[in-house]
């Protein structure tokens, strides 16, 4: 389980790097999805700043990119679309669940009393 931070075109301070860390050290504690590693690259253009993370998990990879004029926000903006992404694979994984056997023939029995 590691982060990767990659800086194009500057230098990565260690305050960024500090607040990278701190952002993304929540999905490293998460067990449910078994988080394998995460990679970050800032890059500088002209006038604005592009964050491009991907979090990889045992089975899945969730890819984000934001463009921003401040770094901080394009970050940011790029953990709440990882954010949004591992909540609804939680949701996906939670839901996907197989129902007990005693309540499908529970359920089989109540259908077939009413057709009679």
């Amino acid at each position: 389980m590691s982060i990767t931070i990659t800086g194009r075109q500057f230098e990565i301070t260690p305050a960024i790097r500090q607040h990278v860390e701190d952002s993304l050290n929540v999905f490293l504690a998460d067990t449910t999805l078994k988080v394998t590693s995460i990679n970050v690259v800032m890059e500088r253009g002209k006038n604005q700043f592009t964050c491009s993370i991907v979090l990889n998990c045992k089975y899945h990879v969730l890819p984000a990119k934001v463009e921003d004029f401040d770094l901080y926000k394009a970050f940011d903006a790029g953990v709440a679309k990882i954010e949004a992404q591992v909540t609804a694979l939680r949701a996906k994984i939670h839901d996907h669940k197989a129902e007990a056997l005693s309540s499908c023939e529970v359920k089989m029995a109540a259908q077939a009393a009413a057709a009679e």
